[in-house]
């Protein structure tokens, strides 16, 4: 047999080995398998077959794909009484042999939405999701007065925020509380909310719901007083700036995602050099704004990048070994695997990648010789996440929900911080749909200043609390098409050990908090800088002037 054969013998006996081992390994697995949907045929009627194959999905997707199943079962979620119940409202609708379709999504996120036992901010079906907590503003403002060795809180005004007049239509009748200046807040201090006022903290009266409320019954001199509140409604996105505006003393920083493929208004290279001038611009300023609201998240490393440049602008070039050091500071917890799905998926493209990888064999030398830094990066992390997660991947397939690794952070020449550049203030504005990759930026932006001259302040609305469920699958059911959005890991990361953050559901919050209508007077109150006002007109749109 000549030697060159032996270059695809081996291997391919390698691969059909390794085939052979994952087919035994199906066959002896208790974890069941399917083939996972990514186009439902979006049926308006569903047969009896159709109907019994889509509610067999749907417990498959919640059993095998979601993370926070075992959660659930612990606070008494059974999914099949959940189907049984889907089925029964179903029957109820039943057209001789066949279904609505509608009627089967809406029992289905009904019971799904209705039994999640657990705060988990990636979870959704047919969009439908679990509320996070939003804060509901009253009118009535109310300051701290200490009087015979007790603080009170009195009310400084009952006025109506200034709205513009197509919020204003949109809300309806207005019927102001019967509050006057003067009278004292008697109730409970989780409905105080810091506000400031241009001189001093004060407090809007308001509180935490994931209900929709229009009053709220406070009490004032010990009387209850129905009082009517609002929440910060959503703007629209694409009207948001993603770039910078600057003054002679202060950056501006406006980012929509971290996402750098489908969907994303920035390409990596388009990222790179957005990161270049906020770093060349960011030289002499005394503070930066970073306006995260309604940014939904993508890369964790991309925001290190970004963060990276702004506290070392002055440094000449930024290598990735200090971007990868800075990106583990906050990337250095427990990673649960929670999900046999996501264990499937990982053996299945280590398989998938061998071909590929005995291919460049033959050009391993050149292509090294190509390596940027960003490519060595990339390499070396999948290699380590790589070889962490093989065991673990194989056990959850044999015993699944139980595998817990602690992933070891990417190696870099860095041993310690080295001081930062920058010294000012930071202000981060975000809102109640600012998620994911924006509540790791807050982890980020407070662990650099802790070894900077840098002060970091948190101004808007308590971000929506999206971070500890991870690796999200977007899939379907094969009839109706209805789609459910499945993390499929956990991570248990140390990074939101900061008082501001309140956990799931909650997210950060502000030091400050403020509608959008009241972001640029509070800014401009908290920062002497006179040109900041015209530089950020029309902020509360996010279509800057």
């Amino acid at each position: 047999m000549k030697k060159r054969h032996l270059f695809w013998i081996i291997p391919c006996s390698l691969i059909a080995s390794l085939f052979l081992a994952a087919l035994i390994g199906h066959l002896i697995s208790p974890v069941p398998s399917k083939k996972l949907v990514t186009k439902g045929k979006n049926k308006k009627v569903l047969t009896e077959k159709e109907l019994e194959e889509d509610l067999d999905y749907l417990k498959y997707y919640m059993t095998t794909i979601y993370c926070g199943y075992p959660e659930m079962v612990e606070k008494g979620y059974d999914i099949d009484k959940i189907i049984a119940d889907i089925k029964k409202d179903c029957d109820k609708d039943k057209h001789g042999k066949t279904y609505d379709s509608g009627t089967f999504i809406a029992a289905a996120e009904k019971h799904i939405i209705k039994n999640h036992a657990i705060e988990d901010q990636h979870f959704s079906i047919g969009g439908s999701s679990k509320f996070p907590y939003y804060l509901y503003y009253s009118d009535i403002y109310v300051e701290a007065v200490e009087a015979e060795g007790k603080t009170k809180y009195i009310v400084v005004k009952n006025e109506r925020e200034k709205l513009p007049e197509k919020r204003i239509k949109a809300l309806g009748k207005y019927v102001p509380a019967d509050v006057k200046a003067g009278q004292e807040y008697t109730g409970p201090n989780t409905m105080l909310f810091d506000w400031f006022d241009g001189n001093k903290k004060i407090y809007r009266l308001g509180t935490l719901s994931r209900q929709n409320l229009n009053n709220l019954i406070l009490s004032f001199d010990g009387k209850k007083v129905t009082v009517p509140v609002i929440t910060n409604n959503r703007l629209d996105t694409a009207g948001k700036l993603q770039g910078m505006r600057e003054t002679k003393d202060t950056l501006y920083i406006s980012l929509v995602n971290f996402v750098f493929n489908g969907g994303s208004v920035m390409g990596e290279q388009e990222f790179k050099t957005l990161c270049e001038n906020a770093k060349n611009k960011s030289i002499g300023k005394n503070q930066i704004i970073i306006d995260l609201r309604s940014n939904g998240g993508g890369e964790l490393w991309r925001a290190a990048m970004l963060y990276t440049y702004l506290f070392y602008n002055k440094t000449e070039n930024i290598s990735y070994d200090l971007i990868t050091f800075v990106s583990n500071m906050i990337d250095d917890g427990k990673y649960t695997v929670m999900s046999p799905e996501f264990a499937k998926s990982s053996i299945y493209w280590d398989f998938k990648n061998i071909k590929e990888k005995i291919k460049k064999l033959k050009f391993r030398k050149q292509a090294k010789e190509q390596e940027t830094d960003f490519m060595r990066y990339e390499k070396a992390q999948i290699k380590i996440r790589r070889k962490q997660l093989k065991w673990p991947c194989l056990a959850e397939l044999f015993y699944p929900y139980q595998s817990v690794i602690k992933y070891k952070s990417a190696e870099t020449n860095i041993q310690e911080l080295p001081a930062a550049d920058f010294s000012g203030d930071i202000y981060i504005l975000t809102d109640r749909y600012s998620a994911s990759c924006s509540e790791y930026s807050i982890a980020f932006l407070n662990s650099l200043a802790e070894k900077a001259d840098v002060k970091i302040h948190h101004i808007g609305e308590n971000t929506q609390g999206a971070v500890f469920y991870i690796n999200p699958y977007s899939t379907v059911l094969p009839n109706s098409g209805l789609w459910l959005y499945i993390p499929s890991a956990r991570s248990r990361s140390q990074a939101f050990n900061y008082p501001g953050f309140h956990g799931e559901g909650y997210g950060w919050f502000p030091e400050y908090w403020v509608t959008h209508y009241n972001l640029l007077n509070t800014l401009c109150n908290l920062i002497d800088d006179p040109e900041l006002g015209t530089a950020l007109q029309g902020l509360e749109k996010w279509q800057l002037q």
